[in-house]
C-alpha cells in the first residue's frame, strides 16, 4: 500500500498584514528581489488523505437541455478568511490558512467550478496555497484575472491551465472533465507528494501481446519514467512474465484498446491518492474510426471512485496480485475483474476500445450511450434509430 507522507500546513496564529509603507520605500530591484523570493517560496503540500480527485462529478447524466451548472464564488471576508458562496448560501467557510477538508470538497462537486476574483485572499501566498488543494481536488478554478504572481506560484502548467479556462469549458460537460483531469493532474505532481507515492517512482512493467503496432505506439508514448515494456503471446507466458517480474508494479494491456499517453501516470498516482493496492479504469468509450465517432455507454461507471469490478486490460498492481487476480488468463479485452474492496477506479478518459469492423460499429451504435462532443457525428436519421445522441 502506499504510504502518505505529506501533512497538513501549521496553522499560522496571526494574519499577516504586509508593510505597505516600507514597501513603497524599496528601491526597484529590492523591491525585485522581494517579489521573486516570495515566488520562489516552497507552498505547503496537499494533504492528499484529505484531498484528492475522489468523488469528482463528471455531470455523466446532463444531457440535451439539462439547465447549466452554476459557478460558486471565492470571497474575502473583512477578517481576511476565505468563503465559497453559491449566491447567498455558504457551502465553505475556511480558516486561515485555509485549509480544505473532504466535506467541504465533497459541498463543492455538483457545482461547474469555483469563480475567482481579482484580489480574493489576503496576499498571494495565501490564495495560491488553496488553489493548489481546490485543483488537486480536481475542482475546475475560473480565474480570468488571476494576478501573475499567483500564477507564477502555481507553476508554468498548473497556471497556464487555470488561465486558460473559460466558461464555455466548463458548460460542457466532456470538456470540463478533460480539463480537470489534466489540471488535477499537473497539480499532483506539483503540490503533492507525488499523490502518496515514494519519492522514487515505483518501476512499472507493461506485458503486451506480440505484433500490435498501435498498441507499441501507445506505450512508447506513455509519460511515465520507470516503464519497461515486455512481450508475452497467450496465457501461459503471460503467467511466467508475471511470476519473474522484477518491477513493483505491473499492468496487461490488450490489442483492441487505446491508452492515452498519460494513462500508467494516472493509475500510478490514482492508486496513491486512492489508498487501495489496485487501480484501473471502467472502460466506458468506443471509438469508430470510420465514423470519427466516440461513443460512450449509457449507465453508471464514472471513475475516481472506490471500486470493485475493473476492466482488466488496465489494472495496476503488484505482480501478485495479478495473479491472484488472475488477470493473465483472461483474452478478451474488454473483460472485466472482480477486485472485491482492493480496486480504485480513475477516470476514463485514458483508455478507449477501437472498432474498426462493420459489425462491431453497428453493434456499438445500437448499444446506445452518448456521442462525444470533439470527434464526428453520425447522420442524425441514423443516430436516432441506433443511438441516444448528445
Amino acid at each position: 500500500m502506499p504510504t502518505k507522507t505529506d501533512l497538513p500546513p501549521a496553522a499560522i496564529s496571526d494574519p499577516f498584514v504586509p508593510d505597505w509603507a516600507g514597501l513603497a520605500a524599496l528601491a526597484p530591484s529590492a523591491l525585485s528581489a522581494a517579489a521573486g523570493a516570495i515566488v520562489a517560496a516552497p507552498l505547503p503540500a496537499v494533504n492528499t488523505t484529505l484531498v484528492s480527485p475522489a468523488g469528482f462529478d463528471p455531470f455523466d447524466d446532463d444531457g440535451p437541455g439539462s439547465p447549466p451548472r452554476r459557478l460558486t464564488h471565492l470571497r474575502t471576508q473583512p477578517s481576511g478568511e476565505l468563503r465559497i458562496d453559491d449566491g447567498r448560501t455558504r457551502l465553505v467557510e475556511l480558516d486561515r490558512p485555509a485549509v480544505v477538508s473532504a466535506a467541504q470538497l465533497a459541498a463543492l462537486r455538483p457545482y461547474a467550478g469555483v469563480r475567482v476574483p481579482f484580489g480574493a485572499g489576503a496576499g498571494p501566498v495565501e490564495l495560491a496555497g488553496l488553489l493548489r488543494q481546490l485543483l488537486v481536488g480536481g475542482v475546475p478554478v475560473l480565474a480570468p484575472d488571476l494576478p501573475l504572481v499567483v500564477r507564477r506560484l502555481l507553476g508554468t502548467e498548473l497556471g497556464g491551465l487555470v488561465a486558460g479556462l473559460t466558461k464555455a469549458t466548463l458548460a460542457d460537460p466532456d470538456r470540463r472533465e478533460r480539463w480537470s483531469v489534466a489540471a488535477r493532474r499537473a497539480a499532483l505532481r506539483s503540490a503533492t507528494s507525488a499523490a502518496g507515492v515514494a519519492s522514487s517512482p515505483p518501476s512499472v512493467t507493461a506485458v503486451v501481446p506480440p505484433g500490435d503496432r498501435a498498441l507499441a505506439r501507445d506505450l512508447r508514448r506513455q509519460t511515465w519514467p520507470a516503464l519497461t515494456v515486455r512481450v508475452a503471446s497467450g496465457a501461459v507466458e503471460r503467467r511466467r512474465a508475471l511470476e519473474s517480474c522484477e518491477t513493483e508494479l505491473v499492468t496487461l494491456p490488450a490489442s483492441g484498446l487505446s491508452y492515452a499517453a498519460e494513462h500508467i501516470e494516472d493509475l500510478v498516482l490514482g492508486r496513491g491518492y486512492g489508498q487501495r493496492p489496485l487501480s484501473g479504469a471502467v472502460v466506458r468509450r468506443t471509438y469508430l474510426p470510420a465514423l470519427d465517432v466516440t461513443v460512450r455507454a449509457a449507465g453508471s461507471g464514472a471513475g475516481e471512485r472506490p471500486a470493485t469490478v475493473l476492466t482488466a486490460a488496465t489494472v495496476l498492481g503488484s505482480p501478485a496480485d495479478l495473479l491472484r487476480l488472475g488477470v493473465d488468463s483472461l483474452e478478451d479485452a474488454s473483460a472485466t475483474v472482480d477486485v472485491g474492496d482492493d480496486g480504485y477506479a480513475i477516470h476514463d478518459l485514458g483508455v478507449q476500445r477501437v472498432v474498426r469492423d462493420a459489425a462491431g460499429v453497428e453493434a456499438a451504435l445500437r448499444a446506445g450511450g452518448r456521442q462525444l462532443v470533439g470527434t464526428g457525428r453520425v447522420d442524425p436519421g441514423y443516430a436516432s434509430y441506433f443511438a441516444r445522441t448528445a
